[in-house]
């Protein structure tokens, strides 16, 4: 399978992707997210009630919760209440109740949930299934490398001591804010959510406090929580003895650099997002996929809500050929995201290739529902239609797809979306050809070829359909000119002179069709279907 990044001035939706940077195209075209970044700072769990059920309904599906209880929905509504709707946290605790053995009967819902949420994450956290994430958050308020660490457990022991402080944006807030330890709801820092407060609570606060305390100067150990600034700040010998005008003037100047620190930091906390965004995109299209995911990595680990890096990861572990955790990544984007339609397509790639075409299939329903105009995501269901022997609706997929493609060429004559018709029209031949309409499967691929005279998938089907209707002379002309005119890669040739080999011994001419198998044999060893077909030849 090919994967090309699409190049060009798209349709207006490419436009996005084009901004975005990263595009995948095999047989199944893949795309990523939208490039606008989307920090969270309120936590949506506590949204209305009608506003989560499509989320919480995704997430039902998502994780097969379904089969495990008998009210799915409320049993989503507990995760959310102790993870907040953080979403590495709300996905690993869905994991751990698609796991679950035992079936979940109403009422056991905040029980089973609780038992889960303290046996695998807060217990002993740091041998625990969040140990990674709990520790990045944990190094960030005692190890801080922009704001003092006692400042931020004194801060943060007034939260949790309170309930709730009101928002003052300041520095110290403000890093608590990017650390994700709290949230702004109503103008009030609150804690975001129940596992963060029972891993970090009052006791823990105490503790590191202490530790700090213990190596830290007396002039820092006399602050209290009533006065987060240190007093030896603003007591420096030239200000004791100034007028008292002088003094004020003083505190103002400080204060004023503190918020600048503050509205710089966040302005460059933007910039290295963004920095690390295009260069994770651009060692993708490399083909540097675990480069690209140690970027997207370090992005994430900025800014964990970033949906669009990790769908973009997504497709970087699809070059590893890692599909559970492609499909793990993508989850996790349509968790943060629910309508990130990019997103939802890249989950349907994962499942695709996992062999999961029913749940693939959903998946591309779901990005079809958020916008039925992408002729993608209709391709995309086509081939897991066709994995799983639906011709007919096959056809009437692939067939919306196409009619989308004409309509977008006819709108506006300018636009270069030839592959993308090219691609539709051999999914067409693909349905056709099984359906065994092979005439129809040949205009089809020929369809394909106008658009793009290269494209190995409409010049291998055209070579099968002149198989199916037993014009087997053109057929092993049109391999034997692929071989020689094409770019093919050695496993295309492979494929290519297999095909060739098996037409050559369905017109009895074994010796050619032994030595086309063995060619095959000889560019990919490991090639089932031709060694079998070479055994058969001769017969």
């Amino acid at each position: 399978m090919h994967r090309k990044q699409v190049t060009g001035d798209r349709f207006s939706k490419q436009k996005e992707l084009l901004n975005l940077g990263l595009a995948v195209q095999q047989d199944n075209i893949k795309e990523s997210n939208s490039p606008h970044p989307s920090i969270v700072k309120l936590s949506w769990v506590h949204q209305d009630l009608v506003n989560l059920r499509p989320f919480i309904r995704s997430t039902v599906k998502l994780f097969k919760l379904a089969d495990k209880a008998s009210c799915p929905e409320i049993l989503v509504q507990e995760v959310l209440a102790w993870t907040g709707g953080q979403p590495f946290l709300t996905q690993k605790v869905c994991q751990l109740l698609c796991e679950y053995e035992s079936f979940i009967g109403a009422g056991e819902e905040a029980a089973v949930v609780e038992q889960l949420v303290q046996n695998h994450l807060i217990t002993n956290w740091q041998t625990q299934i969040a140990a990674e994430h709990l520790q990045t958050i944990q190094d960030g308020l005692i190890a801080n490398p922009r704001c003092d660490s006692i400042w931020l457990l004194r801060l943060y022991q007034q939260i949790l001591q309170q309930g709730e402080l009101p928002v003052q944006d300041s520095p110290v807030q403000t890093e608590l804010l990017n650390l994700g330890l709290v949230v702004e709801q109503e103008n009030k820092l609150k804690i975001s959510n129940q596992i963060y407060k029972s891993v970090f609570n009052l006791s823990w606060v105490d503790q590191q406090l202490a530790n700090i305390l213990e190596i830290t100067p007396p002039s820092s150990s006399r602050m209290t929580s009533d006065n987060l600034f240190p007093g030896s700040i603003l007591k420096a010998k030239n200000l004791i003895f100034q007028p008292r005008v002088l003094i004020f003037r003083g505190i103002w100047i400080l204060l004023a650099i503190l918020g600048f620190s503050a509205i710089c930091w966040s302005f460059y906390k933007n910039i290295e997002v963004n920095i690390l965004f295009q260069e994770g995109n651009k060692l993708f299209n490399q083909g540097e996929y675990k480069k690209a995911i140690a970027k997207f990595d370090k992005l994430l680990n900025i800014d964990s809500n970033y949906y669009q890096a990790w769908t973009n990861r997504g497709y970087a572990l699809a070059g590893l050929q890692e599909y559970n955790k492609m499909l793990e990544s993508c989850s996790t984007a349509t968790i943060i995201e629910p309508k990130a339609v990019y997103a939802w397509n890249c989950q349907g790639e994962a499942l695709y290739n996992l062999q999961q075409y029913y749940e693939a299939i959903s998946a591309f329903d779901t990005a079809i529902a958020l916008d039925t105009k992408d002729p993608i995501f209709w391709i995309n269901k086509t081939e897991s239609l066709l994995a799983l022997k639906q011709i007919d609706t096959a056809l009437i997929t692939i067939d919306e797809a196409i009619n989308l493609l004409q309509k977008m060429q006819k709108a506006n004559p300018q636009q270069n979306i030839t592959r993308e018709l090219a691609i539709a029209y051999s999914h067409k031949g693909k349905v056709l050809w099984q359906k065994k309409q092979y005439k129809e499967a040949l205009a089809a691929f020929d369809q394909a070829l106008m658009n793009d005279p290269q494209y190995f998938t409409a010049l291998r089907g055209r070579g099968l359909a002149l198989q199916g209707l037993k014009q087997y002379k053109q057929a092993i002309a049109q391999f034997q000119q692929m071989l020689n005119e094409s770019p093919l890669t050695d496993t295309q040739k492979a494929e290519t002179l297999y095909y060739m080999g098996q037409t050559h011994c369905q017109l009895s001419q074994f010796s050619d069709g032994i030595v086309a198998l063995e060619a095959a044999l000889k560019l990919k060893p490991d090639y089932q279907a031709a060694e079998e077909a070479k055994g058969k030849c001769s017969r």
